[in-house]
């Protein structure tokens, strides 16, 4: 990320099928939640990660997934999650297992607002992520206790949603820091936030125009250019030949991609910056490099050189290329797994290769 000047690792380390984070309070989390006890970030590995990023300039943004994606945290705590694991998933979850935390459970609030007091005081950044995607109502009007709550104290699902919404990220700037979130919470949950909130978007780059013209300032990270793990299939194994995967966003088109398009100079200048997002669902230690890079890099190039030179001219990808494959072979000899961008008499002879 540094040589790439990329200065911020947003970790999604939390999700509905594992929860890797040893909390000091709730051991049982990690322990019935991960993989496997190795598969776990005790707090010194923590300290470890953020402060090898801090000596290379990066910052690195924790996110707590909540109240969606929660199904691991059931393992250890029980009582605190709904529709755990419905077979089938369908109508429960956006992919399995499906759980979601049980919003209507005073034990859930008090088990996040301690993990959020944990993760404040091991990422001192200012900026911490609230999560709140893909959320499904169906999950908790199926849960008995919820509906009996909303029941008793004549409350909409919604509402109750909001309240958690509401009291967690207050929780979190009480440890003063900023608050950052999908865009489910500002544009389909339509929920009024706070005028300092971060709004990252990710499905399509439509949600910047929405989001900004609405006033907020945001972090674009929009899944139809710049998620570098589509194209691959779905994450997971489907036996059904007519359901395909997303597009792959092949480096053009990562660098093609005009964060700015069709906003206002106002609008523009509430975008906080860009993230490239690698999911994980088909990744491991074999393969996540070569998604990677070198396609992060023709986003780095974009949100640090722009769009025009200096005197208006405009960076074009065919000018671009004849950077991106020497660098690329020196991310290579530099220890990384850098996928190849042509064949190699290309990268050796570019000019005979891109001709126009």
């Amino acid at each position: 990320m540094s040589w790439n000047k990329m200065n911020v690792f947003h970790w999604h380390f939390l999700d509905a099928t594992s929860f890797p984070y040893a909390s000091q309070a709730y051991p049982q989390l990690a322990n019935k939640g991960a993989y496997s006890s190795a598969h776990q970030y005790t707090n010194d590995d923590i300290r470890n990660l953020v402060q090898y990023a801090k000596e290379r300039g990066v910052r690195v943004i924790p996110e707590l997934e909540a109240p969606g994606h929660s199904t691991s945290w059931a393992y250890g705590i029980p009582e605190i999650v709904s529709c755990v694991n419905k077979v089938p998933y369908t109508g429960f979850t956006v992919q399995p297992p499906s759980g979601q935390l049980n919003i209507a459970n005073n034990k859930t609030k008090e088990v996040v607002n301690t993990i959020i007091d944990e993760l404040s005081e091991l990422f001192p950044d200012s900026w911490f992520h609230a999560s709140g995607d893909e959320v499904i109502m169906n999950c908790w009007t199926n849960d008995t206790q919820i509906v009996s709550y909303l029941a008793e104290r004549n409350m909409t699902i919604m509402e109750l949603f909001r309240r958690f919404v509401v009291d967690m990220q207050n929780h979190i700037r009480s440890r003063h820091k900023t608050v950052m979130v999908w865009q489910e919470m500002l544009l389909e949950y339509n929920f009024t936030l706070p005028a300092d909130t971060i709004v990252q978007i990710w499905i399509g780059s439509s949600g910047v125009k929405a989001a900004t013209e609405k006033g907020y300032k945001t972090v674009v990270s929009s899944s139809d250019y710049w998620y570098l793990d589509t194209g691959y299939g779905k994450p997971r194994s489907n036996p059904y030949s007519n359901v395909p995967g997303a597009g792959y966003n092949h480096w053009n088109r990562v660098y093609s991609y005009d964060i700015r398009a069709n906003l206002t100079e106002e609008e523009a200048n509430l975008i906080q910056g860009g993230e490239v997002c690698m999911w994980s669902e088909l990744a491991d230690r074999t393969n996540f490099e070569g998604k990677i890079w070198p396609r992060a890099a023709a986003a780095a190039e974009r949100l640090w050189s722009g769009y025009e030179t200096p005197t208006g001219d405009t960076i074009a990808s065919d000018d671009a290329i004849l950077r991106l494959l020497p660098w690329r072979e020196l991310m290579v000899l530099r220890g990384t797994m850098a996928s190849p961008l042509n064949q190699g008499f290309c990268t050796r002879n570019p000019l005979d290769c891109f001709q126009t």
